[in-house]
């Protein structure tokens, strides 16, 4: 399945497009799900850097994806690429510890996993971005101790 939005494919089970943040209206439909901020607004979509949940009101779009009013977002977007997704925190912070002790500044980003529909569960992903300009210094540090390479992230 395309997703109606960007074009990227996307698993019908999950509930929004991981590109562009855009809600799968397979499964969002029957989810109710509610905007993060503004609770009486039904959600378009999710936020692209962070994972909270937008309405028409609060969503803003960077021109290819959702993003919520955080107005980093837009600058990570941009000049931030993603060099690996944990499953929990801990592994994050560790991989983190790594980058600074390269002196190579790194965000982390907790947010809901598409790959799970169960919205009560909220089920986590969690991101480490670097400046694009450290990206293949970091990937050298990640492979260094023993984390798989991610896939090839979009410019």
């Amino acid at each position: 399945m395309r997703c109606g939005n960007c074009g990227s494919e996307i698993e019908r089970m999950f509930l929004y497009c991981e590109k562009c943040g855009t809600l799968n209206s397979e499964v969002s439909s029957e989810e109710g799900i509610v905007c993060d901020t503004h609770l009486e607004n039904q959600a378009i979509g999710f936020c692209v850097v962070c994972g909270r949940a937008v309405c028409t009101e609060c969503a803003e779009n960077s021109g290819r994806a959702l993003l919520c009013s955080d107005t980093r977002h837009r600058t990570l977007l941009s000049d931030w690429k993603v060099v690996h997704t944990f499953d929990f925190e801990y592994e994050a912070a560790m991989l983190c510890a790594n980058l600074d002790q390269h002196d190579i500044e790194s965000e982390v980003f907790t947010k809901l996993n598409p790959d799970v529909v169960e919205s009560s569960a909220r089920p986590t992903k969690v991101t480490v971005l670097v400046p694009k300009s450290k990206y293949n210094e970091a990937m050298e540090i990640s492979s260094s101790i023993g984390l798989d390479e991610e896939e090839e992230n979009e410019e």
